[in-house]
């Protein structure tokens, strides 16, 4: 009963407008409509457009429940259209056959006469239309449906992937921080408690950009600014750095923490003090930030996991906003992040 509702109702759409259709053409070419002819004609679409909508309706439930268009797209596109011309060709013979045989008493010899010949291949043709037309605009709409769904299946694997690198980020953070701490306890436990309060504070700012694939170069720099200030309270004044960003890049973006990592390798991987200082340069070029840092290669070097390049090159990769270059040098070690 569901299934009889579910297709009357747009069968009786479809007639509706078949019998306004057939009202509005019949006074174009004739001035006028009688209730005599306009009876006749909406009698006729009702007797041959409910059974026909019917049975294609009931048609392509059917084909949608065992081809299904997701499925096999173009084996129901081709039996679609092959199977409807099938049935509503089969509908018209037996529609026929009621109303010329059964109802107004000719004989079978009707149904194949030449004028009737002729209302089947008007009907084919016009089935043919219909249903190329149907099932192309149906083939169409699945296509953009598998579009959608792929984009969305390749943005929610991207998301997964980036919460992934990100996840991977914040353990990294704390086991250098700990590190420097660990260090400080040893030599100054009133800088420890110092560095340890200030670690509280800038690792808020680590889990405010959990959820963000990007930050602006503005708020980059200020949290690398507030991480050297950390740093600084075990290695003092041996850390310089110099900035030379322009006001419109300040608003561009580059993935969340980038510049914290590259700081971070810097450190860990050069020695420095007073007399020789670590370098650092943050500056723009073009659509470029550049973050390089003068080598004083350390003879004992902490194990890394290498995390921090590979990370942001991963994250660039992902969002696919160009790559990362990394040009070292005897004396200088430069990374380009591409701005966002």
């Amino acid at each position: 009963m569901n299934n009889l509702y579910k297709e009357l109702k747009p069968t009786l759409i479809i007639v509706g407008i078949i019998c306004l259709v057939t009202i509005l053409l019949q006074f174009y070419y004739t001035g006028s409509i009688t209730g005599n002819n306009l009876g006749k004609s909406l009698l006729y679409n009702v007797y041959y457009g409910v059974p026909l909508s019917l049975v294609n309706g009931y048609f392509f439930d059917y084909l949608n429940k065992y081809v299904a268009w997701e499925v096999y797209p173009k084996r129901r596109a081709l039996l679609g259209v092959v199977g409807s011309i099938f049935v509503t060709m089969l509908t018209l013979l037996i529609l026929n056959l009621i109303l010329w045989v059964y109802i107004r008493g000719l004989s079978y010899s009707v149904l194949w006469n030449m004028e009737n010949r002729d209302f089947y291949i008007i009907a084919l043709v016009i089935t043919i239309i219909v249903s190329v037309t149907i099932h192309a605009i149906g083939f169409f709409q699945e296509i953009q449906k598998e579009r959608k769904v792929s984009q969305l299946l390749r943005e929610e694997k991207m998301a997964s992937e980036l919460s992934a690198l990100r996840n991977q980020v914040d353990p990294h953070f704390l086991f250098n921080s700990f590190n420097v701490l660990s260090g400080l306890i040893d030599e100054d436990t009133e800088k420890a408690q110092d560095f340890l309060t200030g670690l509280s504070k800038i690792y808020r700012y680590v889990l405010e950009q959990r959820n963000d694939n990007t930050s602006s170069v503005k708020d980059e720099l200020e949290f690398a600014q507030k991480y050297l200030n950390l740093q600084q309270m075990r290695f003092e004044n041996c850390i310089e750095i110099n900035t030379e960003i322009g006001y419109d890049s300040l608003k561009k973006k580059i993935p969340s923490l980038s510049l914290q990592l590259l700081l971070e390798n810097a450190i860990k991987h050069n020695g420095f003090s007073e007399a020789m200082p670590l370098k650092i340069s943050i500056k723009e070029e073009g659509n470029v930030l550049i973050v390089s840092n003068n080598i004083q290669k350390r003879s004992n070097i902490e194990t890394s996991a290498g995390l921090g390049l590979q990370n942001i090159s991963d994250r660039y990769a992902l969002l696919k906003e160009g790559k990362i270059v990394i040009d070292a040098t005897d004396h200088e070690f430069t990374v380009k992040l591409p701005l966002i």
